[in-house]
Order: C-alpha cells, then sequence, then structure tokens
C-alpha cells in the first residue's frame, strides 16, 4: 500500500511541475498554473499520509530470554500484602523485569540472587 501511496505521490508532483514550469510558457496559462498548483498539493499530502501511517503503526517487541541450566519456577508472593504473583504480572520495563501486584498495586523490580 505505501509502495501504491508513493508512486501516486510522484506522479503527481512529476505533473504538477510540468504544468507549473508549462504555464509560464507563451502565452501565460493562468488555469495550467492552478492545476499544477493543485497536484503538487495533493502529491504532497498523499507522502504524508503514508509516513504517518508508518509511523502511527502499533509496533509490537518481544524479549526471547535463553536461560542456562534448569530453571524451576516457584510461587511468588507480594512483599507488601502476601497475594499471589501470576506470570502474567511480571512485565519487562526498561530492561528491567518488574512486578506489579494484582492485589494492592505494588510495583517493584525483580532481582535474581546468585546460587552459590
Amino acid at each position: 500500500m505505501k509502495i501504491i501511496a508513493i508512486i501516486l505521490a510522484a506522479i503527481s508532483l512529476f505533473f504538477g511541475v510540468l504544468f507549473i514550469w508549462g504555464a509560464f510558457g507563451q502565452p501565460f496559462d493562468g488555469s495550467a498554473l492552478i492545476i499544477g498548483i493543485i497536484m503538487v498539493i495533493i502529491g504532497i499530502i498523499i507522502l504524508a499520509v503514508a509516513n504517518h501511517n508508518k509511523k502511527s503503526a502499533d509496533k509490537h517487541v518481544t524479549y526471547q530470554v535463553d536461560l542456562p541450566g534448569e530453571v524451576k519456577m516457584t510461587n511468588q508472593n507480594c512483599r507488601q500484602c502476601g497475594g499471589a504473583i501470576n506470570p502474567a504480572d511480571f512485565k519487562v520495563i526498561n530492561g528491567t523485569p518488574t512486578v506489579t501486584c494484582p492485589y494492592c498495586g505494588a510495583s517493584y523490580s525483580v532481582t535474581e540472587e546468585p546460587k552459590w
């Protein structure tokens, strides 16, 4: 879709410039000047819409962590209220694993202590 928009914008800009250029020949043609300006404006609008759609698209980032050795899951409880914390409550925020308690709303970063 974006490629089609760029092609249409290029065609509109090309012919718009040609109409503007041709308007200043002998004799001066005011209607060609107006058509050229309108075509250039349409080309710029098409480019702006095509670039806006690219920036507004939602981007989904998935982090895949490759852990060394065996990993055991244990039940986790909130440090403040003692409520059970589900794996869905863990999120990576600014590169730091963070957990938010669904019961009291407490939020804290998760650290793993070495096992030795």
